[in-house]
């Protein structure tokens, strides 16, 4: 099954031309974070499941993966097992053949999460992006966070809103989706992004250094109290 995969990096550059084409690049976040292609999205075994539900990919989206050489079998067997239909291959040689032919690289950075708390005041054009459900936002984030769930990133319009302009930095519950949140946005062409290393659950360890809000629910107006 493995060989019958393999692209050479002329073969791969030829199957990307078409733009319908997804770039799945399967590796683990750390190696990912060392660089990856452009417009590929992060999407391992572990993620797969949301990023179906949230409709990035289907199950016959036309794919090609870059995956880490000594688990290609693994992951490749992963996503046939799971019945996606469209895999094209994977490029033979990994990220690194990419590399080696000099071809262009994208990066995502990440930061701590007390480097998130000590840039939020001296900051203006920071924006923290909540990717946690619209129901835990409510309950309780950052102050002026903005809210955009993961399961809505699917959309490319509900990233319209974020401008280049903005220092995005995006917080998952633990980090754990956070590098398939940034590659999305980066396919988008929104690049000023940073993720916060373990999400959420790293804010609340240092709670101190924050201050957050609830989402507060609209009194009822004179016209819904006539309405209902």
């Amino acid at each position: 099954l493995l060989d019958s995969m393999q692209l050479s990096l002329a073969q791969f550059l030829e199957v990307i031309k078409d733009e319908s084409v997804l770039i799945i690049d399967a590796r683990p976040s750390a190696a990912l974070m060392l660089g990856y292609i452009p417009n590929a999205i992060h999407i391992t075994p572990l993620t797969a499941k949301y990023a179906i539900a949230m409709d990035i990919i289907r199950k016959d989206s036309p794919i090609v993966f870059i995956v880490e050489e000594t688990i290609a079998a693994e992951t490749l067997a992963y996503f046939t097992k799971a019945e996606f239909t469209g895999i094209k291959g994977y490029l033979n040689g990994g990220f690194a053949s990419w590399t080696a032919a000099g071809k262009r690289v994208d990066l995502i950075i990440d930061v701590e999460v007390d480097e998130l708390a000590m840039d939020i005041p001296f900051d203006e054009y920071l924006m923290v992006l909540d990717c946690r459900t619209e129901a835990d936002f409510d309950k309780i984030h950052i102050k002026n966070s903005v809210s955009l769930p993961l399961a809505d990133m699917g959309d490319p319009g509900s990233m319209s809103e974020l401008d280049e302009h903005f220092n995005i930095y995006i917080l998952t519950e633990n980090g754990e989706n956070s590098t398939l949140a940034a590659s999305l946005l980066k396919k988008q062409g929104i690049h000023n992004v940073r993720i916060v290393l373990g999400g959420w659950e790293a804010v609340q360890t240092l709670k101190d250094k924050f201050s957050f809000e609830v989402t507060k629910t609209k009194a009822p107006t004179h016209d819904d109290i006539l309405l209902n």
